[in-house]
């Protein structure tokens, strides 16, 4: 059985198309389909389909299930001997390969086409990428309703969309097809207007092909419409292009004799786009300090300067960094650097993959360059004699860091992490802590659109201490907030206050604390994640002998636990003594919550498995004479 959701909905059995028809059972499959082999609880489907849930609701929804499921069984193709659609612990989930959904194919191609792109390879990035465009057939998911649920998840792959044209752009042009390029260039450029990338490589396909004027015209019509429509100017790198076409700069030739290679600028600029707002007052404060820090003068040192930032998931570490590096560009000359050291699955990557796209970004092929300590060494060679920025987001160990520090004393590194790494001989390091109540509320009401207006205080401050006073999670309910017009803050806060899948609400398009949570939860053992899952109940704060287990092994978990951010340690003032305490954070404890339930529910479906298997076993006997009892073994 295959499903393509890159267009309308669509569920083939062999050349069969066996599509739902009912508009409901399409919505509940769409949204099914979307977690493939992930379990969605009842009440997030609910969610989805009722904007006013009915009394019958959960009923309701059982029947599209068991419709879905007959009608789905009834197409099951022989050898396909699972069950596609099944119930786990209350939850529904729909079962499928990887080669049997378009979007993993659209995926794992784009996957493909950005590495062949980073490695020089844009003949073969052109091919992958324009094979993943084509499985989009239009409009994702067309012709279904769309509800909270399904709504996040089509921004976020309308802009994987939009990503995979701007490569499969940037591969044309360094193959040298700029002529070709221009008039999908233009077409895409007039249906994503406020899209900065597309007019980018539509100027430089203009300008290549002797259409100085135009691409000129080009940029003056998109800096138009930013100040009249937004009130912003163009980017940076877009102002540079500009001034270099203005110039008529030969850097902007394609080279002659390699059309597989493009020449690279001088000074990287890779710095993401600053995506919300700076934080307040005593994140403010900490601001100062960095940039205090990162543009003083050091003499006599060799060393590279470097800055951590470090904290709990959530806490604003990104943000906080990008807005600094964007405050301190102009300090550094010869470019600006970014990695992010965790790919979208959540893995680790490794130094040697993030070195080689400083490399690119510098104008040196990684290539040449075939073991980690030769290309550690042609990065300190190109840094060290300039002032270079450099950003590490999401770093897990030195070991990860290490390789990627510059050579020269003018260069300054920003390294993002959770808890702090040892061994980086940090000039400075910061230790960002959850919002306070005031600047929380700051926060929601520069996010709330003008429809919302200004909140009543008390709700506001209500939402945010709902939010744990963390900013990814403040903005995950703005956004969700944003996504249903005709909800005001008193909804939010009642649903933030009622509802129990709080921590699945708290999501966005670039929020989801599940997924932060996990992640910090992959550093623990066993014997760490058993004691993590005590926490749901156990107070807020509480000490070592709260804890099932002997001290020595309460200690080390405890530990681990406290470097992966997932509990903080105090100090408990009792009868005039202090001893140590911990405290554990409202949303980590509502996680450990999940995790408890989620394997007692393990639990319960292995002994109903096992109950079953040996009722299985005694089967056979039925009908039969117990031996000196005259009776009959019945089933």
């Amino acid at each position: 059985m295959r499903f393509s959701i890159l267009g309308s909905l669509e569920v083939y059995s062999g050349d069969t198309l066996v599509t739902p028809t009912s508009p409901k059972l399409r919505h509940v499959l769409a949204a099914l389909i979307l977690h493939a082999n992930q379990p969605v609880r009842p009440a997030s489907l609910i969610e989805e389909l009722w904007h006013e849930p009915p009394a019958s609701a959960a009923t309701t929804l059982q029947t599209y299930i068991y419709r879905l499921r007959k009608k789905l069984g009834a197409y099951q193709r022989a050898e396909e001997e699972r069950e596609v659609l099944v119930t786990i612990n209350s939850s529904y989930l729909v079962r499928t390969r990887a080669d049997q959904l378009d979007l993993n194919l659209f995926e794992r191609l784009s996957h493909q086409g950005r590495e062949a792109l980073q490695d020089g390879r844009p003949d073969q990035a052109s091919s992958l990428l324009d094979e993943a465009l084509s499985l989009w057939r239009g409009k994702m998911l067309d012709g279904v309703s769309v509800g909270p649920l399904l709504e996040a998840h089509l921004v976020r792959f309308e802009e994987a969309r939009l990503r995979a044209f701007e490569m499969r752009m940037e591969a044309g042009l360094q193959l040298g097809r700029h002529h070709e390029l221009i008039a999908e260039l233009k077409a895409l450029t007039t249906s994503h207007p406020l899209h900065e990338g597309f007019p980018a490589q539509l100027m430089l396909a203009l300008y290549r092909s002797d259409r100085r004027l135009e691409a000129l015209e080009v940029y003056r019509s998109l800096r138009h419409r930013l100040v009249s429509e937004l009130g912003v100017e163009p980017s940076g790198e877009l102002v540079q292009l500009h001034q270099t076409i203005l110039r008529a700069d030969p850097s902007l030739n394609l080279p002659s004799g390699n059309h597989s290679v493009v020449q690279l600028r001088s000074a990287p600029a890779q710095l993401p786009v600053k995506a919300g707002p700076v934080m307040h007052q005593e994140r403010a404060v900490q601001l100062e300090a960095l940039l205090r820090a990162t543009t003083s003068g050091r003499r006599g040192s060799s060393l590279p300067r470097v800055v951590s930032l470090h904290g709990m998931a959530g806490v604003g570490k990104s943000e906080l960094a990008l807005h600094v590096a964007h405050q301190l560009r102009s300090h550094f000359p010869d470019g600006q650097l970014y990695a992010d050291l965790r790919d979208l699955q959540g893995h680790l990557v490794r130094p040697f993959e993030a070195i080689a796209g400083f490399l690119r970004a510098a104008g040196v092929q990684p290539e040449r360059f075939g073991r980690l300590e030769e290309r550690r060494e042609r990065f300190r060679s190109w840094s060290a004699d300039r002032k270079v920025l450099i950003i590490l987001d999401n770093a897990e160990s030195p070991e990860q860091v290490l390789p990627l520090l510059p050579g020269g004393p003018d260069c300054v590194t920003v390294v993002n992490s959770r808890s702090r790494l040892a061994g980086l001989r940090d000039e400075v390091a910061l230790e960002l802590s959850p919002l306070s109540a005031d600047e929380g509320i700051q926060l929601l009401e520069s996010l709330l659109s003008d429809g919302h207006g200004l909140p009543d205080r008390e709700l506001a401050e209500q939402v945010v201490r709902l939010c744990g006073f963390l900013p990814a999670a403040i903005c995950a309910a703005a956004f969700q907030l944003s996504a249903r017009p005709q909800w005001g803050l008193r909804d939010l806060a009642d649903w933030l206050t009622h509802s129990e899948g709080r921590l699945t609400f708290l999501t966005s398009p670039e929020v989801s604390l599940h997924k932060s949570f996990e992640l910090s939860c992959r550093k623990l053992g066993q014997t760490g994640l058993q004691i993590f899952e005590q926490l749901a109940s156990l107070p807020e704060t509480f000490t070592r002998e709260d804890l099932l287990v002997e001290d020595d092994v309460a200690d080390r978990a405890l530990k681990q636990l406290v470097e992966c951010r997932l509990l903080e340690e105090v100090v408990q003032v009792v009868g005039g003594s202090y001893r140590p305490a911990y405290r554990c954070h409202e949303l980590v404890r509502l996680y450990a919550r999940e995790r408890l339930m989620s394997a007692k529910g393990r639990l319960r479906a292995a002994r109903r498995a096992r109950l079953r298997s040996g009722a299985d076993c005694f089967r056979p006997l039925s009908g039969l004479t117990v031996p000196g009892s005259g009776q009959l073994v019945m089933e």
